[in-house]
């Protein structure tokens, strides 16, 4: 309880758990975009040596095998938080309080979905540690890779327990301030967008 002897307000521990949940998406964020560093810098390496020096890297496909589970997970709770997954929104001119009602239903549903995913993939982690599973080539051990799968799930899930929350609240207070979730586009705000995008070509032309 703060010092002022009052307890903290739903909005404030519900922005409390969204700035302590980015910094765990963000760093994972930067896994992967480290992860797809080291593998443009091994393709690149393996091109150059296998075409000028005769020489190629020792077990490349294996590598990029388990490299790939990083980049290709570890930054999905960041683009759910910005709200940058591919989509198409239908509803751009419907009234607000509808929409986000919409938005709570398409969000329950995937974490549903997440939740049963999170089951099956750490239960093929399991299978895969507890039998040895290894890569054909240079036997890499491959549960690390499998178990990056249900942890960058997990991190999802936990960010679309938020986003639960903060619909509920947008739905219950229509005026106030979101809260760990994505700002609803409207048309006039993607308009502007576009206008903008388009001025600013031009200035480059220019």
């Amino acid at each position: 309880m703060p010092a002022d002897g009052h307890a903290q307000s739903p909005a404030s521990l519900l922005g409390l758990a969204d700035r302590g949940l980015s910094h765990v998406e963000d760093s994972l964020n930067l896994i992967a975009a480290l992860a797809v560093f080291f593998l443009m810098f091994v393709g690149v390496a393996q091109i150059v040596g296998r075409t000028i020096f005769d020489f190629a890297i020792y077990g490349y496909i294996d590598w990029i095998e388990q490299a790939s589970s990083l980049f290709a997970f570890l930054g999905i709770a960041y683009a759910q938080r910005l709200g940058s997954h591919i989509g198409m929104d239908l509803t751009m001119g419907w009234r607000t309080s509808l929409r986000w009602k919409i938005e709570l239903f398409g969000t329950v549903m995937a974490w549903g979905i997440i939740a049963i995913l999170i089951y099956a993939s750490f239960t093929n982690f399991l299978r895969a540690y507890s039998i040895g599973d290894s890569t054909m080539d240079i036997r890499l051990p491959t549960w690390p890779a499998k178990f990056m799968v249900p942890l960058a799930l997990s991190v999802l899930l936990l960010r679309l327990s938020l986003q639960t929350c903060g619909y509920i609240r947008m739905i219950a207070h229509p005026d106030a301030v979101p809260i760990a979730v994505p700002k609803l586009i409207t048309i006039e705000t993607q308009v502007e967008d576009e206008i903008a995008e388009a001025l600013g070509r031009e200035e480059i032309k220019k």
